[in-house]
């Protein structure tokens, strides 16, 4: 197997305990991946590693060209930050030791035409009962099965077996969203246990009230009926370049916040709403006076957080309800009209 010279690692590489040595000879992850490493065992083995772990910073201009270039596709919105990052740090690695020649700056639309899939007759790892006859000898009966001497033939044939291409930087992941922004890039993806995609796809979101299409990815609310019903479809282009949509009638509809009945508005520059339509007033949910000169270096009245004179805000509104920068939204509860009150066992 020939091993990558350098081999970027997501989350999905230390949870799975791959051995990314064989792999790869230069093993490089940020920051971010290690800290959602949280199980004991997890982190145990991410402690005595047989190999060094590269932690790499990466730079804000490749992180926007990630996030540009995954809006073009339309997998932003199933990206986390830390995805964004590991996509950006494959990227980075890649411009610093082989430039970008070779990698899109682009996506790239291609013809896909959708057929159903014909069963082959000899078809790896499926019971033929035709086959057995009088005149079949044994070594014909397990040609057709899996065994674990062409284990590694089947996955190579079937293009799950990632590993053997001759690529200088490579990302291992399971994740299909980074797969497909990566693959579109250009640059290569390691497969774990043949978790990766096949062909790359484009989406857009469809407004399921009026049949609307919309490029933009980040839209909540329709741009003709207003309302929060857009859903993500793939595009493709037929064998004409005509535009069509793919729409998977087997996925239903997501119910969440239309079984329960909404909460009641509050009002207050801390009111936790939800938001309804696109143009609704949502406040700012600004921390006290006191709390901003905590972190202003250049306020003259700033007190260091280990100081023994450093004040704590008790008293402000944001203070006595919690706020600390993130809300706790009353109807993601199970049931929204539940009562607030804990009671103690």
């Amino acid at each position: 197997m020939n091993k990558i010279e350098h081999l970027i690692v997501d989350t999905a590489g230390f949870i799975d305990k791959a051995p990314l040595q064989d792999f790869g000879v230069n093993i490089h992850t940020i920051q971010e991946v290690v800290n959602e490493v949280t199980n004991k065992r997890q982190k145990t083995d991410l402690s005595v590693l047989p190999y060094t772990l590269n932690i790499k910073t990466v730079f804000p201009e490749h992180i926007q060209f990630v996030v540009d270039f995954s809006k073009k596709t339309g997998d932003y919105p199933n990206l986390s930050v830390t995805d964004i990052k590991v996509i950006a740090l494959a990227y980075q690695i890649h411009k610093e030791n082989y430039g970008i020649d070779g990698l899109n700056a682009e996506p790239i639309s291609k013809s896909v035409v959708f057929e159903k899939p014909q069963v082959n007759e000899s078809t790896v790892g499926f019971y033929d009962p035709d086959r057995l006859s009088d005149d079949v000898s044994e070594l014909d009966i397990d040609d057709g099965w899996i065994t674990e001497n062409n284990i590694k033939d089947i996955n190579k044939s079937n293009g799950d077996d990632l590993t053997e291409q001759e690529a200088k930087v490579g990302c291992i992941t399971t994740d299909y969203a980074v797969q497909n922004v990566l693959k579109q890039i250009g640059l290569s993806i390691i497969a774990l246990d043949g978790r990766v995609i096949k062909e790359v796809r484009t989406y857009i979101r469809r407004c399921y009230g009026c049949f609307t299409l919309t490029s933009n990815m980040t839209r909540l609310f329709c741009p003709k009926c207003g309302n929060k019903s857009l859903k993500r479809v793939a595009v493709y282009l037929d064998e004409n370049g005509k535009q069509c949509i793919y729409i998977n009638g087997k996925r239903p509809l997501n119910l969440k916040g239309k079984k329960y009945s909404l909460p009641k508005p509050q009002g207050g520059k801390h009111a936790v709403n939800p938001r309804l339509v696109e143009d609704q007033p949502m406040p700012h949910q600004r921390p006290s006076r006191l709390a901003k000169s905590k972190t202003n270096a250049l306020d003259p009245d700033y007190t260091a957080k280990l100081s023994p004179f450093a004040t704590k805000d008790v008293y402000s509104k944001s203070a006595m309800l919690g706020f600390k920068g993130s809300v706790q939204k009353q109807w993601m509860k199970r049931n929204p009209n539940e009562s607030n009150k804990k009671c103690k066992k």
